[in-house]
């Protein structure tokens, strides 16, 4: 059904495709007139573009609803994955360990400090990162853990933080997906040493395409982020006779073993933000609720497994990644995708290519794995299309295709 004319909003697959009849948004809701409004005000009312009071409220609500220390807005999470790395003080040849099931981000910015990457497998229930494997796999140079909260489902930071702990190994929280995900009440991105959150348009909160924010639990640390984020900008210490004199604004060090970057984000963004944030468990409840009525038609259709969500945990349903077992009719993942696509008219995807499988990382050594429930798993997962507010005709067509594509390929 694809073809040269068709015009897809990004490689992942999102955004409508003429032939099908149930497609992948390209974002998970529409703005509200009140999003739209506080954009357009700060267009016309703000003093700035950047770095201004919309900036400070946003960090300020954004703080107070994961119930972090300190926030800062950045521009992406890929930036604010930078900030954690270089706030690791990740030195070429120091070990990351980070699941190999994740969007590739998760891992790029320790690369490219140098960290040599040790791939973690997966839980074969969460699906998200395994405690056991990543305690196998520390050695005396491991110097961070980036735990990915992957698919709306918190990883098992109960079990993580005290392995962690116990090695001095720094932990990196990747939120992207996960905002309003907890554990026992306390929301994710507050159990390690740093956290970082996305706004891309396909989460269920996003900042006009992109956006992110770094979280940190150190004072220390969280005195260097401004510097670190804006290029080294900043005051100068002492009172001046003339305010021009030597310049307008300083640029300083802030790390002795690192050059300050510039990850900055923009006021309309911040302010759209803080506005996002009143329906953000809205939003994640219409999710929740969307899942569980999908589990519930699928009850019978036992070759589809779904993610568990740990005991305690609040799970947000950032994509809707399956799992099809057609090993008892010899049919595989793209047996069903093929029946899905063509006969069926549903675009489902594929998420997240194994990481040591990608060609990137194999240029950059990072090619050998050890993630035997990985392999075993990745080859037969697929996506429905997902986004908040699925319709009734939808959801009835997506559900029951899939039971007669599967019932199709059982031969019944």
């Amino acid at each position: 059904m694809d073809s040269k004319e068709n015009i897809i909003v990004d490689m992942s697959g999102r955004g409508a495709v003429p032939g099908f009849r149930v497609t992948c948004p390209a974002i998970q809701h529409k703005y509200t007139e009140a999003e739209i409004q506080a954009v357009v005000d700060v267009m016309r009312e703000a003093c700035g573009q950047t770095q201004g009071k919309y900036m400070k409220e946003f960090e300020t609500r954004f703080a107070e609803f994961v119930g972090a220390k300190h926030a800062f807005a950045v521009n992406n999470c890929t930036s604010a994955l930078k900030l954690a790395a270089i706030f690791c003080h990740i030195q070429p040849g120091d070990e990351v360990i980070v699941p190999a099931y994740t969007f590739c981000a998760s891992a790029i910015p320790f690369g490219d400090l140098g960290a040599k990457i040790v791939w973690a497998d997966i839980h074969p229930k969460t699906w998200t990162i395994d405690p056991d494997d990543f305690e196998r796999k520390i050695t005396p140079r491991t110097k961070a853990v980036v735990c990915v909260h992957l698919l709306g489902i918190p990883a098992d930071m109960k079990r993580i933080v005290p392995i962690a702990r116990a090695h001095g190994i720094r932990i990196v929280e990747d939120c992207a997906q996960a905002l309003d995900c907890r554990i026992d009440g306390q929301h994710v991105g507050t159990f390690g040493d740093y956290a970082c959150f996305s706004f891309h348009s396909a989460k269920t909160m996003t900042t006009l395409g992109e956006g992110g924010m770094f979280v940190c639990a150190s004072d220390e640390d969280a005195e260097s982020v401004p510097g670190m984020r804006h290029v080294g900008a900043c005051g100068f210490a002492s009172e001046r006779e003339r305010y021009w004199v030597p310049a307008m604004s300083n640029v300083d060090s802030f790390l002795d073993d690192r050059w300050p970057q510039n990850f900055c984000i923009g006021e309309a963004q911040c302010a759209l933000g803080t506005e996002e944030l009143k329906s953000v468990v809205k939003n994640n409840d219409i999710l929740i609720a969307q899942d569980r009525q999908i589990r519930r038609r699928l009850q019978n259709t036992p070759e589809i497994s779904f993610p568990e969500c740990p005991k305690g945990g609040r799970y947000v349903v950032h994509q809707y990644v399956m799992h099809y077992d057609g090993s008892a009719c010899g049919k595989t993942r793209d047996d069903l995708l093929d029946l899905l696509t063509t006969k069926y008219g549903i675009r489902c995807i594929v998420q997240y290519y194994p990481l040591y499988r990608y060609p990137l990382f194999q240029k950059k050594g990072c090619g050998e794995a050890d993630c035997p429930v990985l392999d075993a798993w990745w080859d037969n997962s697929f996506s429905f299309p997902w986004w908040c507010g699925i319709d009734e005709k939808s959801m009835d067509i997506m559900c029951r295709s899939l039971i007669d594509a599967v019932a199709e390929l059982r031969g019944k």
